[in-house]
């Protein structure tokens, strides 16, 4: 394809000027004054120059882009080959939080899950990781903690009563970040869990352990 558009840019000044000076039909001069006017211009020695340089630096140009284009190309297939081998990682080495019951799940207006659980029930992090954020508030999420857990992965835990961490604390899944409690806009007890995979929300209950969902359970008990 790169060659093709090559050829056709190569062609185009030839194309230009049989547009301007036509091709004399056979058995015909091209005597017409526009033409011979153009004609004289094109075939100028210095014209001849000027033109072969500017094609060469063209010709430069688009073989340059075609080897980053090459590159971009295959880092793009490196990357959605490696794709599904980190995912499977990620799976097998997260963990819940708690083993609460799964009150909502993820959708548009909700970027996160909710988990049931009573009041003081202990919070680890999915994940080994770096404490980045920590927020004390009666507003929204109320105190929440954010944790960087490397390789764009990151994970946030709302609505927490008690909080353990600091900012930059490390930790890793089998310590307390907190415990659960109702702090900020919240109707009981519970906590409210993002992931974010480069920036970008996912399903917490999609990378997780399963969950017994909070309705299901009720069932279970009458």
């Amino acid at each position: 394809m790169v060659k093709r558009l090559l050829l056709e840019l190569v062609m185009i000044p030839y194309q230009l000027y049989r547009l301007i000076v036509p091709a004399p039909r056979p058995g015909r001069p091209g005597s017409h004054p526009i033409s011979k006017f153009f004609r004289r211009t094109f075939e100028h020695k210095r014209t001849r120059k000027a033109i072969s340089a500017a094609l060469t630096l063209l010709v430069m140009g688009l073989g340059q882009m075609s080897n980053l284009m090459a590159r971009t190309t295959q880092a793009t297939e490196v990357a959605l080959i490696s794709q599904p081998e980190n995912r499977l990682i990620t799976q097998t080495t997260l963990e819940k939080p708690l083993d609460g019951r799964l009150a909502q799940g993820f959708h548009g207006f909700h970027r996160g899950i909710d988990i049931l659980d009573p009041v003081g029930t202990p919070i680890e992090p999915i994940a080994d990781g770096v404490v980045t954020e920590v927020s004390l508030g009666r507003l929204g999420w109320g105190n929440t903690v954010v944790v960087d857990h490397g390789n764009g992965l990151a994970s946030r835990y709302a609505h927490m009563n008690e909080v353990r961490m600091i900012e930059n604390d490390q930790i890793n899944k089998d310590q307390t970040l907190g415990t659960v409690g109702m702090t900020g806009w919240t109707t009981g007890p519970h906590l409210h869990l993002e992931v974010y995979q480069n920036g970008r929300a996912i399903d917490p209950a999609a990378i997780l352990p399963a969950f017994v969902s909070a309705d299901w359970a009720i069932a279970q008990e009458k």
